[in-house]
């Protein structure tokens, strides 16, 4: 199978032996593979992390010699699956999964480890009791974006934001983006977004935030005053970290 590896910074297509399945693992077909900004930092940045990784004891993360698949934000077809599984999804089912993968006792983070690859190719493997199937013929296209969107899920919970407050995002990246959305899906009236970009300000509005700063200009603190009962646990908690991914 084709895929392409990072090493030393440089970007390769390259044969690979198709993957076997592990116990517990799932051999997919990788139909669509979104490019994730940790995927660019890696890039040049892989060794930083994998130092850090190692210091709070994962000691398998990507280094800038090995050759990396990266791919983290995928849709597949279930193709093949590994001992002990239970087989419930037929092949040829759309799935995406957590890219986590577990292997010689330990968990690989999938994409960002030489241990497991991640989906720039053409097949790749996942644990089945992170893998779930595409619901209601949702294309495999948006299906792809189900990891970035589950992070911004995850920061909009935690943030607690009722639909009466002021939530502020800071940073409008494709994470920053997704929070936007998830904020107004949960009903939130009034979202502030900030970011010096004029692209992606413009972005922030046509995914719906309320108000758009520019904070070379203005402070996202004060531009909504007035307009919410009061400022969301979402601010402090949780805006700053997810929106410049």
């Amino acid at each position: 199978m084709r895929a392409v590896t990072c090493t030393d910074a440089e970007l390769e297509v390259v044969e690979r032996p198709e993957p076997v399945p592990g116990r517990g693992q799932v051999r997919i077909e990788v139909l669509r593979c979104g490019i994730c900004g940790s995927d660019l930092h890696a890039r040049h940045g892989c060794d930083q992390w994998a130092e850090l990784s190692a210091r709070l004891g994962y000691d398998r993360f990507a280094r800038s010699n090995e050759p990396i698949v990266f791919g983290h934000e995928f849709c597949g077809e279930v193709a093949e699956y590994g001992p002990g599984c239970r087989g419930d999804l037929s092949p040829g089912t759309r799935v995406v999964a957590l890219p986590l993968l577990r292997e010689g006792g330990g968990v690989d983070t999938v994409g960002l480890s030489v241990h497991a690859p991640g989906a720039y190719a053409e097949q790749m493997l996942v644990q089945e009791s992170l893998m779930m199937p595409v619901p209601n013929g949702l294309s495999s296209d948006i299906a792809a974006l189900t990891e970035p969107m589950a992070v911004a899920w995850h920061a909009v919970r935690r943030g607690e934001v009722g639909r009466r407050a002021v939530a502020i995002v800071i940073g409008c990246g494709p994470i920053g983006l997704s929070v936007i959305l998830l904020l107004k899906a949960r009903g939130v009236r009034t979202v502030v977004a900030s970011d010096y970009s004029p692209k992606r300000r413009a972005l922030a509005s046509a995914c719906g935030a309320d108000v758009v700063i520019d904070p070379a200009h203005g402070s996202p603190y004060t531009a909504a005053e007035g307009r919410g009962r009061r400022l969301g646990r979402f601010r402090r908690r949780a805006a700053t970290g997810a929106g410049s991914a």
